[in-house]
């Protein structure tokens, strides 16, 4: 019998052992493969790709930029144009009607059709190579005040009635009729990073000469108003004076 027990016990013992031979040593393990990851792999493949292209885009927008013609100081309307007035900017010109740097001899000495400020790029719309101020004509700026004229509407080639719109006592005058003028050119004000500015729009507008005094001093006062009388002419119509 106790051989009967010693064979057991020994049997144990050889069974505990060989499962703890079994069981596999983690000091000793070896570490599986690390799994790929295909989608991660594509999208950084698509981001590098993704970057040269924009990359490549900014370099060609870069390389599209032309050398053109700007003011570098300001320019009244009728003045005759100098190599002072000018200077040279690089912009990208795509539907812009700007002036290239080689027409500098042809820019110089031509006339400005409206008050060009500095920084203006040159276009044809504001430089012309006739004097701008016909006989007996002369051209005047008037600021754009919201109550005194349509200042979303008025555009290059409109016909309008300059008036002069006075108060007193609390009560409106009687606007005075001071005469028709030709707009040339509507300037908009120069804005801040908000998008917001203490200017208001300036038309430059062909009077006659015998008015223009008028209308100078009415723009002077914020009393100034325009009414659009017609659209789309050109700048040799028929102006009338407030008699």
């Amino acid at each position: 019998m106790s051989n009967d027990i010693s064979g057991t016990v020994a049997d144990r013992q050889r069974s505990r052992a060989g499962r703890r031979a079994a069981v596999p040593d983690p000091a000793g393990q070896i570490a599986p493969p690390r799994q790929r990851r295909p989608a991660l792999a594509a999208l950084a493949l698509l981001l590098i790709v993704g970057g040269a292209l924009v990359a490549g885009l900014l370099a060609v927008r870069m390389d599209s930029r032309v050398p053109v013609l700007a003011a570098s100081q300001p320019i009244e309307p009728g003045m005759q144009i100098t190599e002072e007035h000018l200077q040279v900017v690089r912009v990208a010109s795509e539907d812009i009607p700007v002036i290239p740097e080689e027409f500098t001899d042809e820019v110089v000495g031509a006339y400005a059709t409206t008050r060009i400020e500095p920084g203006t790029l040159l276009t044809e719309n504001n430089v012309s190579s006739e004097d701008p101020i016909p006989d007996g004509r002369a051209i005047v700026s008037v600021p754009l005040v919201g109550e005194l004229a349509p200042a979303a509407t008025v555009r290059s080639g409109d016909l309008v009635q300059v008036v002069r719109a006075t108060s007193a006592s609390g009560g409106t005058e009687k606007a005075e009729v001071l005469g028709t003028a030709y707009v040339l050119e509507v300037t908009e004000p120069e804005t801040d990073d908000l998008g917001s500015s203490t200017d208001l729009p300036t038309a430059s507008l062909l009077v006659l000469d015998q008015v223009a005094l008028s209308v100078i001093d009415a723009a002077g006062a914020g009393e100034a108003g325009l009414a659009i009388l017609d659209s789309g002419l050109d700048p040799d119509v028929d102006l009338e004076d407030g008699q």
